[in-house]
């Protein structure tokens, strides 16, 4: 393996121990034992716990995941010259994700030790936005540097997490903050905001705009990060601000945010669980607290993802050690970004010239997807929520929160776009519905630091799209309903031809932004365009498609959130030119539950016959509908009683080949659903 890039490693302590399985159930919630009414809302949260993880891409970790947006999904973009975006470049060659462990034995060690020890990627300013390629998603392996950004984990290398996802809420549509590093990624989660003193992944420090923590100081709720000063990766974000940094001992800022936890055996782990563990029985555990890992449990590449586990659960169940404390507190635990490792999901990115979001033109982010788990009474059951969130949306979540509590503390820093793209993680929970007490969880061990060096890195031994794991996973509602179009083609002078599209956010969920995205297939230059439509609004946006961009040929993608997707293809020279498809939700007669429809409309001499095919979803179809020149007809079909609100169309002519359109999302009612 190369050496160690970013940071010096500071040796692994002692600890040996092996975790137990964690519980075998539920408490009811009588049981609860927090010693306070609940309220059926947010003011039941007591403690919130933020542990953020190193290095690792929501794909990497759970592509193979059921219910999730993973390897399975149908909605990703089609790259350039047709491609699945899991198909990459690879050289002259492609490459699908594959598993690490899949690996044949190699340095004495087997496939399953070469992928727990499998080494970093780059993950630079540079090598990041090389990879996301101005929103193209087509460069990951040259961009990177290594076809290893394709390599993958599943439920047989890390049942931990596994485990946490089918007994908690995983979020799917959880973005990094930045195309960058550790160090940019942990700025936003401490403070909000990056800027170009702290954009590259450098060592950041001395930085001087107000970190959270200070918010809370100054609001009266009380907090503490755990970590081994000596011993913590340089992870952790308060020591990046000036103030911090220059604090003494007798200082708050030092006391809770710079100093140690007390040495009681030597092993950083153990010592941080602990430290949690004396304040959770003493009940001295504060309203907020982060949690900072050594390097050899950080899960950053080079440490075992293994030990990652084991070090989560250290903390899960010195948590664990009151049950009232259990019961009212929030874990959350996420990671800062992805190390390189591939993610099919483009990220929401701010158009051009959005205050607080570019560095010379460049956006800062939103970065890769990376996990992020939910721990907490309230978000047991094995959900996912698809909303879109980033590191801000928690000192959102802790905005709300206090602010319930009657002791507001505000975050200044983060964008006006931020707050309208990303939600504030309120959202992953059901208040009303908690189920106590702890989770059955795998057991955890150490494998150990030192068995990963030197050892030979994972190879690729396969090159097929992997299965993802069958099956669905309860769904939390989302606040947005999008929807899109082509509206039509305008003709003009000297060969120019505009496509029109149209995008909508609209319907009862619609209260927030939702992030939108044209990407051009073919034709012209495949770098897409990005929209924030408001919450009931409506964004349009033409594009030539004539002489010098396809010459009438097009072929675009339209994403959103949560699996939308529209495609649009054809050639504005032939019949197809006349055939038009609009697309709009209502409620189908007699039975009150809301379909799709679609308008389909012919402007030209000729009858012309659309067929409306299902990809996915129904089994029954096609349906076939002739409509008469200057002549239009509508009809709809009911997505929320076939398959929980799910629909993937696709709509043809008899006319034009080179014509088709698709239409694939989600209908949102504002309740519960069902992961497509």
């Amino acid at each position: 393996m190369t050496p160690i890039s970013r940071r010096g490693f500071v040796g692994l302590g002692a600890s040996v121990a092996t975790g137990a399985a964690v519980g075998m159930g539920a408490r009811p919630a009588a049981a609860a034992g927090t010693g306070a009414t609940a309220t059926g809302t947010i003011a039941d949260v007591r403690h919130v716990v933020v542990l953020m993880q190193e290095n690792r891409s929501f794909d990497h970790y759970f592509g193979r995941l059921k219910g999730v947006r993973g390897f399975d999904d149908r909605s990703g973009i089609t790259l350039a010259g047709g491609r699945s975006v899991f198909d990459q470049p690879n050289g002259g060659g492609r490459q699908y994700p594959w598993k690490l462990s899949s690996t044949p034995a190699a340095g004495g060690q087997d496939g399953e030790t070469l992928a727990q020890c499998n080494g970093d990627l780059p993950h630079s300013w540079t090598s990041q936005h090389s990879a996301w390629n101005k929103g193209r998603l087509d460069n990951w392996v040259a961009g990177v540097g290594n076809v290893r950004t394709m390599g993958y984990l599943d439920r047989s290398d890390i049942p931990f997490h596994y485990a946490l996802a089918d007994n908690y809420t995983v979020c799917d549509a959880y973005f990094c903050s930045a195309l960058s590093a550790t160090g940019p990624n942990r700025t936003y989660l401490w403070s909000g905001k990056v800027d170009a003193s702290s954009y590259d992944g450098g060592e950041e420090s001395g930085l001087t705009w107000q970190n959270y923590a200070e918010a809370l100081q100054a609001a009266g709720v009380t907090w503490k990060v755990y970590q081994n000063a000596q011993d913590n990766y340089g992870d952790n974000g308060c020591a990046y601000f000036k103030k911090f940094a220059a604090a003494k001992a007798g200082d708050p800022l030092y006391d809770r945010g710079m100093a140690s936890v007390p040495r009681v055996t030597g092993s950083t782990p153990d010592d941080i669980a602990a430290a949690i563990k004396a304040d959770v029985l003493a009940g001295t555990l504060p309203r907020v607290s982060w949690v900072v890992a050594d390097q050899a449990s950080s899960e950053h590449p080079y440490a075992p993802p293994g030990d990652g586990a084991h070090f989560v659960d250290l903390v899960y169940r010195a948590l664990a050690a009151d049950p009232g404390v259990f019961d009212s507190t929030v874990l959350f635990l996420n990671y800062d970004e992805n190390d390189g490792f591939f993610d099919h999901v483009p990220p929401p990115a701010p158009p051009a010239g959005t205050a607080g979001e570019f560095r010379n033109g460049v956006p800062y982010g939103l970065g890769f997807r990376v996990p992020m788990l939910v721990i907490s009474p309230w978000t047991r059951g094995g959900w996912v929520s698809s909303e879109v969130f980033d590191h801000t949306s928690v000192l959102r979540f802790l905005e709300t929160w206090t602010g319930a509590l009657g002791t507001p503390a505000a975050c200044p820093n983060i964008s006006a776009w931020r707050r309208k793209v990303t939600g504030d993680l309120t959202g992953v929970f059901d208040f009303t519905q908690p189920v106590y007490g702890v989770a059955p969880l795998p057991a955890t061990s150490v494998i150990g630091y030192d068995t990963c060096g030197p050892l030979p890195n994972p190879v690729p031994t396969t090159n097929a799209l992997p299965a993802q794991e069958p099956g669905t996973r309860p769904a939390r509602a989302l606040p947005y309903q999008p929807n899109g179009h082509l509206e039509r083609l305008e003709f003009g002078t000297s060969g120019k031809v505009l496509a029109w599209f149209t995008m909508t956010n609209q319907g009862g969920p619609a209260r927030r932004a939702a992030h939108f995205s044209l990407h051009p297939g073919a034709y012209r230059d495949t770098v897409p365009w990005q929209y924030t439509v408001d919450a009931g609004g409506t964004a349009s946006d033409s594009f030539d498609i004539g002489a010098g961009y396809g010459d009438g040929r097009y072929d675009f993608s339209m994403t959103g959130p949560n699996r939308f997707l529209r495609r649009f293809t054809g050639d504005a020279t032939k019949a197809g030119k006349s055939a038009e498809v609009r697309c709009r939700y209502a409620t189908e007669p007699g039975t009150g539950k809301t379909a799709v429809y679609f308008t389909m409309s012919n402007t030209a001499a000729l009858a012309v016959t659309f067929t409306v095919t299902s990809n996915h979803y129904r089994g029954d179809g096609p349906w076939t509908y002739t409509v008469a020149a200057g002549g239009a007809t509508e009809d709809f079909f009911n997505a929320v009683a076939y398959q929980n609100g799910w629909y993937d169309f696709t709509i043809t002519v008899d006319s034009d080949a080179s014509w088709s359109r698709r239409f694939t999302g989600h209908i949102e009612t504002g309740a519960a659903s069902v992961s497509g």
